[in-house]
């Protein structure tokens, strides 16, 4: 089994004009055979925290230190086995475009759903619509980022984790979200319907390589897509969804102090409190490749990392002197 915990951290609306605000979704992808090995280290960790890390009993990442994001970081980099991903949201955006996002997505669902052949699916995308429509800008840029942050980790688990390690780790691909309201509730519905519903509309080509015809992986989940090998993102995480209590999730907890310290580094991209060195150790694990080492993203104009300010820059600067930690080398089958 490999799981792939999310959680985040900053806000999801934009900012005041002239500023440049970021925030993240971050996930931790952690196959089982690697867990037992990362509980121990974090376990250790968290022993040594003082009671200011800690809000009503749990470790927060907000509470640490530089330092103590800085050990953090190294002890990541001690588990090559560990990958993170992570998804940048610039909050400099249209306030207008961003007012509106929720009746244009649902307006966009609303013809999909009449475009639908089968009455089941039909009534599966105009029942989202209305959900869609209900919820607040916010809430809607929110659940984008997770998309991307899914989209971005199953891809990242095709491509790290191909040696012969992990083939008994592909079934199953679970996802864990880091709950904040009653079991249930109405935008933790839409929140998995959402996902599931955009994450399987795309699907992500095979490096050939790598998986070929008698990979375990292809075996699981190979698809065809205009004759090329793909996957079948739906078989990955159909009722693999989940919700889970972060006080009760050493998993989530870990990947909220990595969240917070990410968030931390790539704010001070001037180094003006010196924790932009964190981005390089935190890269290190990272899914993302040197050239897009934030995976940027944002309505409206500023969809892209091309239209971000010169200053970002930075990051693909530092992350080009970065190397790696990967599960798997590259000649490894």
């Amino acid at each position: 089994m490999i799981r792939v915990f999310i959680d985040e951290t900053g806000e999801f609306r934009p900012c005041l004009a002239g500023k440049h605000e970021l925030s993240s979704v971050f996930g931790l992808i952690v196959p089982e055979i690697e867990s037992e090995s990362l509980y121990r280290d974090f376990s250790s960790f968290v022993s040594s925290l003082p009671r200011s890390a800690f809000i009503n009993g749990e470790p927060k990442g907000s509470r640490l230190t530089f330092d103590r994001q800085k050990s953090l970081a190294l002890i990541l980099s001690a588990h090559p086995g560990i990958m993170t991903v992570p998804v940048t949201f610039n909050r400099d955006m249209d306030t207008q475009t961003f007012s509106t996002w929720p009746e244009a997505l649902r307006a966009i669902l609303e013809k999909q759903a009449a475009d639908c052949v089968h009455d089941t699916m039909r009534r599966q995308v105009e029942t989202l619509a209305k959900r869609c429509g209900n919820l607040s800008p916010e809430q809607l840029s929110r659940l984008l980022v997770y998309k991307i942050a899914v989209e971005k980790a199953l891809s990242g688990i095709c491509l790290f984790y191909h040696c012969s390690k992990y083939h008994s780790s592909y079934d199953p691909i679970k996802i864990v979200f880091d709950r904040t309201g009653p079991t249930n509730n109405r935008e933790e519905l839409v929140f998995k319907e959402m996902i599931f519903f955009w994450v399987t509309k795309n699907t992500f080509l095979t490096t050939r390589h790598i998986h070929t015809d008698s990979h375990p992986f292809v075996r699981l989940y190979g698809a065809r897509k205009n004759g090329r090998r793909a996957f079948d993102v739906a078989k990955m995480i159909r009722g693999n969804l989940d919700f889970m209590d972060s006080k009760a999730t050493w998993q989530l907890q870990l990947t909220d102090m990595l969240a917070s310290a990410w968030v931390r580094a790539i704010r001070d991209m001037s180094n003006e409190i010196g924790y932009l060195p964190l981005f390089r150790l935190l890269h290190r694990n990272s899914i993302l490749p040197n050239d897009q080492p934030l995976q940027l993203i944002s309505l409206g104009d500023n969809s892209s990392q091309k239209f971000a300010p010169p200053s970002f820059n930075v990051f693909i600067r530092l992350a080009a002197k970065q190397g790696k930690v990967l599960p798997c080398g590259w000649d490894e089958v």
